[in-house]
């Protein structure tokens, strides 16, 4: 029988004699403040580690993996996990967020939903990895296909009891030529 591992470490804690000094630091001088790794014209810093957070690969594994098929009219709803953030860490919530890509939401629009949901602030990555487009999912699902989005859901407990299908139930506010509203959906299993 093999008796658990254990590793102790002890951290020695001394208090400093009289006339110790407290440790400091000072910022460095302008020129040598976050130089980037990725060019002197960078300016999406530690951002350029992200990768493009939804491909068509990454939604075809997860319709394979959960067993299901995407009908025309389905409502689909995407778990990145960002959605934890809200509420706890809005500066780091609100400041960029994992989605779909150009080329999940094109593949994804073929499907033909009726409506695309995330837990982030966008549905779509954010920044975008091209910074000469705005917002392209938004302009690939609304504009091109008509396709409604639901953006901040809390999906947390959904994906915690891995239910992946379910009746949705949502109503927007009867607002004519409005181009948004407030709404509360419902997961029925």
């Amino acid at each position: 029988m093999r008796m658990p591992l254990i590793i102790v470490m002890a951290v020695g804690l001394s208090i400093g004699a009289v006339g110790a000094h407290a440790q400091s630091w000072q910022p460095p001088s302008d020129a040598q403040r976050c130089p980037s790794k990725w060019g002197a014209g960078d300016q999406r810093g530690s951002a350029n580690h992200m990768k493009p957070e939804i491909t068509v690969q990454d939604l075809q594994q997860s319709l394979k993996r959960q067993n299901l098929t995407l009908q025309p009219g389905d409502a689909v709803i995407i778990h990145t996990g960002y959605g934890r953030l809200w509420g706890k860490e809005n500066g780091r919530y609100s400041k960029n967020c994992p989605g779909l890509g150009v080329a999940a939401a094109e593949w994804l629009a073929r499907q033909d939903p009726m409506l695309v949901g995330a837990d982030n602030f966008g549905v779509g990555v954010s920044p975008d990895r091209d910074p000469q487009v705005s917002n392209p999912v938004h302009q690939i699902m609304l504009v091109v296909n008509g396709i409604h989005l639901l953006e901040n859901l809390k999906l947390d407990d959904l994906a915690a009891k891995r239910v992946y299908e379910f009746a949705f139930v949502i109503q927007p506010l009867k607002i004519q030529g409005g181009t948004g509203s407030t709404v509360a959906p419902i997961a029925i299993r």
